[in-house]
């Protein structure tokens, strides 16, 4: 063999051996990838196991994203529709799932990889779930969330659409959600506890926990902490008797935009220690600092 073939030849084996280690690098690198998100859903799942909220009397639905047991095992992959999102209550026999509608145009999609490295459900702004509005009626209650939004639009998390003309009277309708990019509403219609901060501007991973009690009426928490960042009387309670869109109002056309990952609902007004320890949960499971 010629010395410029040897060349040519060690050339090619040298060419090999350098995409062979590029291969394994990048392998490595993916499988490094998969490990670590991995190890995040376990701890998130470990958390979600040992949570103070399974203790806590009256709860009513909690949904996340994280546990096997939250969605059809089939649906669970990056993309896939999300037809059924199971509440992990387990002081329910009954449980309350969330269904979306049949046709995939309004049903969100299954993300992985999103808060803190955790799955969590995406919303189009098309996308929602039905849920019974009459869970909500004539009780106290403690609303928790935990979202990404996407847009900067208004974009309602939840909203009880009235099957008239729009017509509320003081204390109905109740919705809450994004008005604006730095405006956050906690609503009975008339009666609207707001929240606005540059804190609520852009795709920020979020905690909001709203409490209604008719002895003092509403209060809203940014991201948990000792104090709440919105207040508001309120003498009497809510009441309705049509279902509650999550993510969507057919009348009103605001439909959320961004990524859901917790939900979790008490007919009852937690006291200060208990919605503290559920925040302190949600805080270390999704890295959202306490403010």
């Amino acid at each position: 063999m010629s010395e410029i073939n040897l060349k040519k030849a060690f050339s090619l084996i040298e060419l090999s051996i350098v995409i062979l280690i590029i291969g394994i690098l990048i392998a490595g690198v993916t499988q490094s990838s998969r490990l670590i998100r991995r190890m995040k859903i376990l701890t998130a799942q470990n958390l979600t196991n040992s949570s103070p909220i399974s203790s806590m009397r009256d709860l009513i639905f909690w949904y996340e994203t994280s546990l096997d047991k939250s969605f059809i095992e089939s649906e669970v992959q990056d993309g896939n529709f999300i037809t059924t999102w199971n509440d992990i209550s387990p002081q329910n026999i009954d449980k309350i799932n969330l269904l979306p509608p049949a046709s995939s145009v309004n049903q969100p999609k299954f993300s992985e990889n999103i808060i803190n490295g955790l799955p969590a459900l995406r919303l189009d702004g098309d996308d929602y779930f039905n849920l019974n509005g009459n869970l909500f009626v004539n009780t106290n209650f403690t609303l928790i969330m935990v979202e990404r939004k996407s847009t900067t639009a208004g974009a309602y998390m939840l909203i009880w659409t009235p099957p008239w003309s729009g017509a509320c009277g003081y204390n109905e309708c109740f919705h809450f959600g994004y008005r604006n990019d730095t405006q956050f509403t906690f609503d009975f219609y008339a009666s609207s506890t707001e929240f606005i901060s540059n804190e609520l501007m852009g795709a920020k991973n979020r905690i909001h926990t709203m409490i209604f009690d008719r002895s003092f009426g509403k209060k809203y928490w940014y991201n948990g902490g000792s104090t709440p960042d919105a207040t508001q009387t309120v003498a009497n309670s809510v009441w309705a008797i049509v279902p509650l869109l999550i993510a969507r109002s057919s009348y009103f056309g605001y439909g959320y935009n961004g990524y859901y990952s917790e939900v979790i609902f008490f007919n009852r007004s937690l006291k200060d220690e208990e919605r503290i320890a559920i925040e302190d949960y949600l805080s270390k499971k999704y890295a959202i600092k306490i403010t």
